[in-house]
């Protein structure tokens, strides 16, 4: 008997022992469920054939993402803190009301605390200007459409301990600057207000587990960036609607990777007859190009993931639209060929990326440059884009408590004394720069390379030209290759 009990006991033993290397061995299916690249199996050596130092938390890692089983374990986890505790598992995941989802990143938008400084939106409403004004020295017109956050929209969902405030965060901040602009600002926000008001769309217009509009939205958002151009278009005023359950939220993946729950979708019964050009995979593509042969016109869209359910209703609009979500934005396409309508879509969450990237495109030339009265510090960093641009940007001593954008002209002179002056963005290349903060003292620009003589030295000069004062800054040579 004590034979039996011993062997029994030695089973159960091993048995334990190999369940974590079973579980490893059983394939992990959680490709997407997170927004992230899973860690690979690291190698024994390094790139240089030395034993590889880090092996042990690399393996580590590569087990923490590939164990079997993950999928469901993280799910179990998940729904007992939200059902037993009413706490998200996921930190990036809110659980509001009646199933409701928000994402964490919004939360600053929601409470009214402002991200971005008086300085940042000032410079941010001076990037929009000159996207405009470049826009229309190619015979186009430009429109800004900021995607509210979906509890900027539904704040009545979100947790009690949140408290709404829609003043001073940086949408309203933003649009409260680009009242005294002449940027063609969408204000989307009050649109959803007028459509849930008088009962004009059903509702709702975002997905309950998503962080993104639903048909409905895009179709509300389409209407409203239509109206900014002031161009005839197809309102779809009669289209009818039905709803599937088929929509795979992003938020509900995040929190409850195996559930296998799907949200309500708004699929509206519309016979669009556009076509795609050029290869084509998905709506994440990054570049994509639509031709409709009932369409007028000419479209091109900066976008970002919110694009994705709206290019259907402008892409029937428009004879051809392109749909760019390139960083940065290359506007340099209207260099190449012309569209009417340029429209900059961004959600409400991202302001802050309008001062960390010059678009780009031919930098405008200066007509003049001020006379300083006095001397500054500012640095300067150079990459050359192929054959096409070198881009200058850096950074600039700026007087304490600025609240007006400063306007950054550089100018570069030629070893026989001829000059070329070119005005900046103010842009903080933060990527480039390798900072995780967007500093409000950026510049940056692209200088066409056919302006330059190759294999020329320039001396580059900065002009920062502020409403007391014009500070000159000592860039030191540029080499154009």
């Amino acid at each position: 008997m004590k034979k039996i009990a011993y062997l029994i006991y030695s089973i159960l033993f091993f048995a334990v022992c190999a369940v974590p290397g079973a579980m490893l061995l059983q394939k992990s299916d959680d490709s997407t469920a997170e927004n992230r690249k899973l860690a690979e199996m690291p190698s024994f050596k390094d790139e240089d054939g030395n034993f590889n130092q880090n092996w042990s938390s690399e393996f580590q890692a590569y087990v923490s993402d590939h164990f079997g089983f993950r999928q469901n374990l993280v799910s179990i986890d998940s729904q007992l803190k939200a059902d037993l505790l009413h706490v998200s598992a996921e930190d990036d995941v809110i659980i509001g009301k009646n199933g409701w989802l928000f994402y964490t990143p919004t939360v600053n938008d929601f409470i009214g605390r402002a991200t971005v400084s008086e300085l940042g939106i000032r410079n941010i409403v001076h990037n929009l200007e000159m996207m405009k004004e470049y826009a229309e020295s190619k015979d186009s017109q430009f429109v800004l459409a900021v995607v509210p956050n979906k509890n900027s929209v539904y704040d009545e969902y979100m947790p009690d301990n949140y408290y709404h405030n829609d003043f001073c965060n940086n949408y309203w901040n933003l649009h409260s600057a680009l009242e005294t602009s002449t940027v063609n600002d969408v204000y989307l926000r009050s649109y959803f207000y007028d459509c849930a008001k008088y009962d004009m769309m059903p509702e709702p217009f975002y997905h309950k587990q998503d962080t993104h509009w639903n048909n409905t939205g895009a179709l509300i958002g389409y209407r409203a960036m239509m109206d900014a151009t002031g161009l005839e278009y197809n309102h779809y005023a009669d289209a009818q609607y039905h709803i599937e359950q088929n929509w795979e939220g992003d938020l509900q993946k995040m929190l409850f990777p195996d559930s296998g729950v799907l949200d309500e979708n708004h699929i509206y019964d519309i016979n669009f007859d556009y076509l795609y050009q050029g290869h084509y995979l998905n709506s994440d593509d990054i570049t994509i190009n639509t031709v409709s042969p009932s369409g007028t016109g000419s479209l091109l869209m900066f976008r970002d993931s919110f694009g994705a359910a709206i290019i259907p209703y402008f892409s029937q609009n428009f004879q051809t639209a392109r749909y760019s979500r390139a960083r940065p934005n290359p506007l340099y396409n209207l260099e190449m060929t012309h569209f009417d309508v340029v429209i900059l879509e961004i959600v409400e969450r991202n302001i802050a990326w309008m001062q960390k990237e010059a678009p780009m495109h031919g930098a405008l030339k200066a007509d003049s440059v001020p006379e300083a009265d006095s001397q500054g510090s500012a640095d300067m960093f150079t990459d050359q884009n192929g054959s096409t641009y070198l881009q200058l940007y850096g950074t600039a001593e700026l007087p304490e408590n600025l609240t007006s954008a400063p306007e950054y002209l550089v100018t570069l002179t030629d070893d026989s004394g001829n000059a070329l002056s070119y005005r900046a963005y103010n842009c903080y290349e933060a990527d480039k720069l390798e900072s995780e903060t967007i500093l409000d003292n950026g510049w940056s620009l692209y200088i066409p390379l056919s302006d330059l003589t190759e294999q020329q030295n320039y001396h580059a000069m900065l002009t920062i030209s502020l409403p007391d004062c014009c500070i000159s800054c000592d860039l030191g040579e540029v080499f154009a290759e």
